[in-house]
Formats: C-alpha cells, sequence, structure tokens
C-alpha cells in the first residue's frame, strides 16, 4: 500500500490496476494499448454496433463483443471481476444508474469537447464548425445526466485551420493518453472534481444531412464544413 505525507499525517491512497475500458474507436483502442503498456491490467468492450474491422483485429486476448448494455451477462462480468475503474473512451451508448457504481471508482468519460458548452454528439465537428480558437478535451465523472458529471481535468490545443477533422481526432487522441493517466492519478488521491456550471447547451450527433452545403452560407463556414 502506498502512502502521502501531509502536514504530518498519512494517508492511504487505494492504488488503481484493474482497468475496463469500453470504446467502438480508434481512441478506444489506442488509450487501452497505451494503459497497458503502463503496466494496468486492461479488458476491452466493443459493441457489435457500429463495428470497425480493423479495430477488432487489435483487441487483446482481455476482449469482448456485446450487442448493447442490455446484455445480461454483462453486469454480472463486471462485479465478479471487480474493476477499479471504467473507462468509456468513444462508446456510443449511454450509461444508466445501474452500471454508475459497478466498479470501484464509477465511471469516467473521455469526452473530446470543452464542457458545458460541448455536451452531447459530434463536439470535435462542432468546435470545428463554430470557429474555435480552441479544440477542447474534457475527462468527467460519468453520472445520471449526459455529459453533466464533475470534470476531473481538462485541456485543449490549437485549433489550426488547416487542420482536417481526422487530423484533430489524432491530436486529441494522443493528448487524452497522458490526461487519462492525470485523471487515474487524481482519482486515487481522492481529488476533488470541478462542477459544471449550469448550461442548457446541447449539441445533436451529427449526420450525413448535416453535411450538405449551402453555398448561401459565409464562405468561413462553408470552409469549416469541407
Amino acid at each position: 500500500m502506498n502512502y502521502i505525507v501531509k502536514n504530518k499525517k498519512a494517508r492511504k491512497i487505494k492504488k488503481i490496476d484493474n482497468i475496463l475500458v469500453f470504446f467502438n474507436n480508434h481512441r478506444g483502442l489506442k488509450l487501452s494499448k497505451f494503459l497497458a503498456k503502463k503496466n494496468f491490467r486492461i479488458y476491452e468492450i466493443i459493441t457489435k454496433k457500429f463495428l470497425n474491422k480493423k479495430i477488432v483485429s487489435k483487441l487483446s486476448k482481455n476482449s469482448r463483443t456485446i450487442n448493447n448494455l442490455k446484455d445480461k451477462n454483462l453486469k454480472k462480468f463486471i462485479k465478479k471481476s471487480k474493476f477499479d475503474l471504467i473507462i468509456s473512451a468513444g462508446f456510443p451508448h449511454i450509461f444508466k444508474k445501474d452500471y454508475l457504481n459497478l466498479a470501484t471508482h464509477g465511471i469516467i468519460n473521455l469526452h473530446a469537447g470543452k464542457l458545458p458548452k460541448y455536451k452531447g454528439g459530434s463536439p470535435l465537428v462542432w468546435q470545428i464548425l463554430n470557429n474555435e480558437k480552441k479544440i477542447g478535451l474534457s475527462i468527467i465523472k460519468v453520472n445520471s445526466t449526459i455529459d453533466g458529471g464533475k470534470i476531473i481535468c481538462s485541456k485543449n490545443f490549437r485549433n489550426n485551420r488547416k487542420y482536417t477533422i481526422l487530423q484533430i481526432q489524432n491530436k486529441a487522441d494522443k493528448i487524452f493518453l497522458n490526461l487519462t493517466l492525470n485523471a487515474i492519478k487524481k482519482i486515487e488521491k481522492n481529488k476533488k472534481f470541478k462542477n459544471q456550471p449550469k448550461s442548457k447547451s446541447y449539441f445533436h450527433q451529427r449526420t450525413d444531412k448535416d453535411a450538405k452545403i449551402n453555398f448561401n452560407e459565409k464562405s468561413s463556414r462553408i470552409y469549416n464544413l469541407v
């Protein structure tokens, strides 16, 4: 057991070791491999929906595929495995209350948007379309609201107008690696998390229809959409 000393008093730190990562994209896959190299015990779960064959081929032996979170045996498996922490990293389903306390430290979510402004879906794309000077990333404690949990840590990076969405995604994925380590350390040390200011701001998940170009709009918005 590790200890830290503060004001001449020793306080125990609960070491996080056993982690379950839910994902369906490259962000989660990169994070899973990164944490495994840092000697965390990692188990991976992805869903059959939006299944990416390239991702499936790179999964570790400690992985399983589910239909959705209603899988009857999933909660039993999580309870039996006694995970220290669950991480949602690009996972397409919303965790309901019955999942929030299955791991010792609950669930954290890697949200690729500044909060509370960019709650909801496709936050990276919306930040580009809104011509944000900086792209915000947040790691939050998952609660019963959509993207409304306390902020554990956050970071931003410059939105270069020459970047494509793929370049921004790759940059965000890379930053999330060490940002997640920072979040884990804060959880271990029982640090206080930041409450989100109240906001009704919410962005929907973008569809193919949202990509339609209206040439009557400002040229800057067309540029950002492209």
